[in-house]
């Protein structure tokens, strides 16, 4: 088994992935990527996969990412979760934090803000 922190990326957004994906890529930071299209799948992945990180969108189909948030401790409690979301008003962002994310990143993102959210998460 390899000692690769497993980065998941949870996201509706099909587009929104694959510019994480590049940006993640680009940091040097070595990652096993995986990826979720709505927040059922996403629970199913962290369960099975156990990843270090995960970056998590508060709007999906099937399970909202606040629904994740309340259930990700009991699938994978070592997961650190980083809210993505176009939804950055900070009661929003106070209520994701007080869910258990680790940190936030609003859409649209810049790449840098992407990379610090990652190595930030890895350290925590």
């Amino acid at each position: 088994m390899s000692d690769t922190p497993t980065l998941l990326l949870v996201d509706d957004d099909s587009f929104v992935r694959r510019i994480l994906k590049d940006v993640i890529s680009d940091t040097g930071i070595e990652l096993r990527l995986l990826e979720a299209a709505d927040g059922e799948e996403g629970l199913a992945v962290a369960a099975r996969e156990k990843p270090a990180v995960m970056f998590l969108d508060l709007f999906m189909p099937k399970k909202s990412g606040l629904e994740v948030l309340g259930a990700i401790k009991q699938v994978s409690p070592g997961t650190r979760v980083l809210v993505i979301s176009s939804m950055d008003a900070e009661p929003v962002v106070e209520q994701a934090m007080a869910a258990g994310a680790v940190g936030f990143v609003g859409k649209p993102f810049h790449p840098l803000e992407i990379a610090s959210a990652v190595r930030q998460a890895l350290a925590h």
